[in-house]
């Protein structure tokens, strides 16, 4: 029932050994000076432990400025190195891969959290946001774009295996790419050309920073659903552009903070929703592409990519739900597998409640405490409460 999803794949010149990926979502794990902990650590070497083909690491700041949450980690320093080359080995011992996914809020975050007024391609303010910000310069423009590059060479120095610049789900990059949030009347707005501009400038910068060989995967709201927002038409240009600056991979999501329904899928959403658009951007590039969207089964991944809809399938609360899924796919015990039922009460909602993950799941729940901290251990999950906190509690959970 179950060949292609275990077949390998390269990603630039990363083998993996498998097709399933763990994408990024927030647990707000880390400290608040963006060095890891022994908690994050454990989430991720549970994942190796379960035989994903590669792991994707939350959104990691390129710029303390740019954070959208308060316990995220970061990369904006080299003084961060050594926490992140202490998760990088953990997965390595067990034979997992891991990238690292590179961010900058833009104008998704808010002075709470960074101390400073949120910068923005256009000085529009977000509909879930309370605060308007400020228009950034073509010279501090240049400055992200060498921060994001910097950030990219640590996370080499720092073992991982390859880094992901999110330009999806409304940040940053994505406020660049599309016109629901680019106004610009410069050589960074306007045509779908300029508007790109800044994220192939950044993956220019990587590149030249981490070398030929290193692989660059590029996250992108292929569709935003909002009006006036990126369509799939728009992303199929703005992909071609992005692998001919270099990205070795397109992975394909949607939804920005406004359409967060899109980005995190509740159970009225079908499985696989988004794949069509995935298949979209297949077919005007040459590169692996990564499917996401409600597939929480692992006969679905199979079915998709024989499909030949997409090359690798994301998978992120059924990663949730259970780490172990591969191993248990590819033994043949599909019955075992603690399945994600879309409820998002047990991830979302308890994270805009301060309190760690709780999977309806009462065999994982009991197991969590093993993997993801001390029994009776609780942390803080950034802060919750009204429309503007609620939204920097979510976080990525991308089904």
């Amino acid at each position: 029932m179950l060949k292609k999803v275990f077949e390998p794949i390269k990603i630039g010149n990363l083998q993996l050994k498998n097709r399933l990926v763990v994408p990024p979502m927030v647990t707000n794990y880390c400290n608040t000076d963006g060095t890891v902990t022994e908690r994050y650590i454990a989430y991720h070497e549970a994942r190796a432990k379960g035989g994903w083909g590669l792991i994707i690491t939350e959104a990691t700041a390129v710029d303390e400025r740019g954070k959208g949450f308060h316990n995220m980690a970061g990369l904006w320093s080299d003084d961060q190195i050594e926490s992140h080359s202490r998760l990088t080995e953990r997965v390595h011992q067990h034979g997992g891969k891991i990238a690292v996914q590179l961010y900058h809020a833009g104008r998704q975050t808010g002075s709470h959290i960074t101390g400073v007024q949120p910068v923005a391609p256009s000085p529009i303010k977000d509909p879930t946001m309370d605060e308007t910000p400020r228009e950034l310069t073509k010279e501090e423009i240049k400055e992200i774009i060498e921060k994001f590059g910097d950030a990219a060479l640590r996370a080499k120095k720092a073992g991982y295996d390859a880094v992901e610049i999110h330009g999806g789900h409304g940040y940053l990059i994505n406020q660049f790419l599309s016109p629901f949030s680019n106004k610009r009347t410069d050589e960074y707005g306007g045509t779908l050309m300029n508007r790109a501009r800044f994220a192939v400038e950044i993956i220019e910068n990587v590149r030249k920073k981490v070398g030929k060989h290193f692989p660059i995967l590029f996250r992108i709201s292929t569709v935003e659903f909002v009006e006036g927002g990126l369509t799939i038409e728009d992303t199929k240009v703005i992909a071609r552009m992005l692998e001919q600056a270099g990205a070795d991979a397109i992975h394909c999501s949607t939804g920005v903070y406004k359409t967060m329904m899109y980005v995190i899928q509740p159970a009225a959403v079908p499985h696989g929703f988004s794949v069509s658009f995935a298949a979209e951007i297949k077919k005007v590039v040459s590169i692996p592409v990564i499917a996401v969207g409600r597939i929480n089964d692992p006969l679905i991944a199979e079915s998709v990519l024989l499909s030949d809809k997409a090359d690798l399938i994301s998978m992120g609360r059924a990663a949730l739900a259970d780490p172990e899924l591969p191993n248990k796919a590819k033994e043949g015990k599909l019955d075992e597998i603690l399945p994600c039922i879309g409820c998002v009460q047990g991830c979302n909602r308890k994270i805009t409640q301060r309190a760690g993950y709780m999977l309806l799941s009462k065999p994982f729940h009991r197991k969590r405490k093993r993997i993801c901290g001390r029994a009776g251990e609780r942390k803080e999950k950034g802060i919750c409460g009204g429309r503007r906190h609620r939204r920097h509690a979510i976080g990525d959970h991308c089904c």
